[in-house]
């Protein structure tokens, strides 16, 4: 190991171009890699969502729910099937067997179980829709509404043309849509008129249905020629309707829609309302793609909102809410002060033991094993996100131990005579061994979490991958770069012994309190063996064990529900108490906030006209007096005091995995 040493120790400028090749690697990998809120996870799980418009949760159960079940059940490697049988609605969620090895197959599998339940009700007029469950999925990246005091038919042409703009913009890969009500031709049709031409209901929809055709007749074959006859019958207008002929005889009248009905065009009924801010929107949550950066793909939405808002009609805006990026964003800044402030206070304490020189190349290892982290995750196809930057703040304040001792060690051979280049070498030598000790059990303390299973390992996954990498790029940097960058200074002076003679005293007073306890060690060894064996204790018995803590959460919930039978504009005239409760909060604690009526998110799944959940987000953590626990204290004391509601729940999303 010595000549290893030796060679990087004997060539200063080789180590300066390493540590600088890094930082720039590291700095083009900053500005080219893919943030998100959360790490890039497969559940290995599987929802289908049916829909059976009007029907009851039993019919819902019977004809639709074990009708798929039935064909689930002869696909091989899963592990739970769990079914929802609700209103107008089936949800039936699928979960793979995470020790099967190819769950891309079963998951093929799955989708061509479902496919093969044919026999659904002829209401069912939509085939269940099969969603893969991972965070690019589920986790929307920002939620965009239109809302203005004019007619809806207007607003909904204006969030029309408002959709197509966002589907071009870069990172996004669908929408979810609320409140955009498709359009609706309702045919009314007069009882009198009924009974005076002696008509039946079933008479006129076969009249329509077989009017709004595009059926292909066939070949047409002729001596020169071959041509498709296709049948062009479909209504270009809705006003056309009104011309179907229901009935026709030769001694009768010709009876017209027109002559038994009214016709308008219009749009379907709401089955979820969406209020952004308390005001009633068009709204649209955006999801991106696996490969999108959540800030620029919000910030590219944002730029597309504000030159939108200029071409706007008087009365009309476009509001956004939950935005993810904002919490990203918030965690890069953490980061980064934490980086900052790690390099000004290890300059300074180093500065007081050794040198300026020295205490300036210790410190540049925090900068050094983040951007070199930061450069090797694409590696591993792990990306930056809120739980990878957790693991890197946690390791911060240990990638610049080892540099430190070995520093130390060098500069105290260089006090004691040695030339400048044996110094270097015997000085990280004689460290080596304990350094790289230091460095591997603060590895191993972390490996356990590499082998966690479930969707709670993969989400944690990264955590202990951001701190090997930091630990073993710096330790790397420490006995690699370090030695070359400190050799230069060696030759100039010996040392920094002068500038720490004040230092010797409270060595000498710290060696004697040594010596003398050292003398009781049979008494001591067993003090403290008991101090941890109480400490295990209190912290079983008593102390709380909260993975993700809620004091630094930027966002909650609060799920509603009204007696059963409230219709859904009760529900919504109802609503606006608790809304004007959380609007009421200041606008340094108060983000933005969004209201659906008729659903309860993934909470509950499902629609009824009696559910309603508030999503509330709050400014970032460093910028309000209180903790989201406090706001929920308060807001709970209040909506404590209504009445009319049957439950108002609040949950406070803490972060991590579903």
């Amino acid at each position: 190991m010595k000549s290893f040493f030796r060679f990087f120790a004997e060539r200063h400028i080789l180590t300066y171009l390493i540590t600088i090749i890094i930082i720039l690697l590291g700095v083009n990998s900053v500005l080219k890699i893919k943030r998100d809120k959360y790490p890039e996870v497969e559940f290995g799980q599987m929802r289908i969502v049916t829909k059976y418009p009007g029907a009851s949760p039993e019919d819902v159960e019977r004809t639709v729910t074990n009708k798929i079940e039935n064909e689930l059940r002869g696909v091989s490697g899963l592990e739970k099937i769990t079914s929802d049988s609700m209103e107008n609605v089936s949800f039936i969620l699928v979960s793979i067997d995470p020790d099967e090895s190819d769950q891309d197959e079963i998951k093929s599998e799955i989708r061509e179980a479902v496919g093969r339940v044919t026999d659904f009700p002829d209401d069912v007029t939509e085939s269940p829709i099969i969603t893969e469950m991972k965070t690019s999925a589920v986790m929307e990246a920002i939620e965009v509404g239109l809302s203005g005091d004019i007619p809806y038919a207007e607003l909904r042409e204006l969030a029309r043309l408002f959709e197509k703009k966002l589907k071009d913009v870069d990172g996004v890969s669908r929408l979810e849509k609320f409140g955009y009500r498709d359009r609706e031709i309702k045919v009314e049709v007069s009882p009198e008129a009924i009974e005076k031409y002696q008509l039946s209901m079933r008479e006129i929809i076969a009249a329509i249905r077989g009017r709004n055709i595009r059926p292909t007749a066939g070949p047409f074959e002729s001596y020169t020629s071959e041509k498709n006859l296709v049948t062009l019958a479909q209504f270009r207008d809705p006003s056309e309707v009104k011309d179907v002929i229901v009935r026709s005889q030769f001694d009768g009248p010709v009876i017209k829609i027109s002559d038994i009905a009214t016709v308008k065009d219009s749009f379907e009924e709401e089955t979820v309302l969406t209020r952004i801010d308390g005001k009633p929107t068009i709204s649209f949550v955006v999801f991106k793609t696996e490969s999108a950066d959540v800030i620029r793909t919000c910030d590219a939405v944002k730029e597309l909102v504000e030159r939108e808002r200029k071409n706007l009609p008087e009365g009309v805006e476009i509001l956004y809410s939950r935005d993810s990026s904002l919490i990203v964003r918030n965690s890069f800044n953490v980061v980064l002060k934490n980086g900052l402030m790690g390099l000004v206070l290890v300059v300074i304490v180093l500065a007081i033991f050794l040198n300026l020189r020295t205490s300036f190349w210790v410190a540049m290892g925090i900068p050094v094993a983040m951007l070199g982290t930061i450069f090797v995750l694409p590696l591993f196809d792990v990306y930056l996100d809120t739980i990878t930057l957790t693991g890197m703040i946690l390791v911060i304040g240990i990638i610049v131990d080892d540099g430190i001792i070995i520093a130390e060690n060098i500069y105290r051979r260089r006090e004691k005579g040695d030339e400048p280049l044996t110094a270097v070498v015997e000085g990280i030598r004689e460290v080596f061994l304990p350094v790289l000790t230091t460095v591997l059990t603060t590895f191993l303390a972390f490996a356990p979490m590499f082998f966690m299973t479930g969707a709670f390992g993969k989400f944690i996954f990264v955590i202990p991958l951001a701190i090997s990498l930091a630990l073993f790029i710096s330790l790397a940097e420490a006995t690699v770069a370090l030695p070359g960058h400190l050799m230069p200074g060696l030759c100039c002076k010996a040392g920094g012994a002068a500038g720490r003679k004040w230092f010797n005293p409270l060595r000498e007073r710290y060696k004697g309190i040594v010596f003398h306890l050292l003398r009781f060690r049979y008494v001591l060894v067993p003090v403290f063996i008991l101090i941890l064996a109480g400490s295990l204790w209190y912290a079983g018995s008593y102390m709380k064990f909260i993975l993700f803590p809620s004091d630094m959460a930027n966002q909650f919930y609060i799920a509603i529900e009204l007696p059963t039978g409230t219709s859904l504009q009760a529900t919504a005239d109802k609503l606006k108490e608790i809304e004007e409760t959380v609007a009421d909060l200041t606008e340094d604690e108060l983000a933005s906030f969004v209201t659906r009526i008729g659903s309860q998110g993934n909470f509950v799944p499902g629609e009824s006209e009696n559910w309603a959940i508030i999503a509330v987000d709050l400014t970032p953590f460093a910028a309000r007096s209180r903790n989201a626990d406090e706001i929920v204290a308060e807001l709970r004391r209040k909506t404590d005091k209504l009445e009319g509601f049957e439950k108002i729940i609040y949950s406070i999303d803490t972060g991590g995995p579903p």
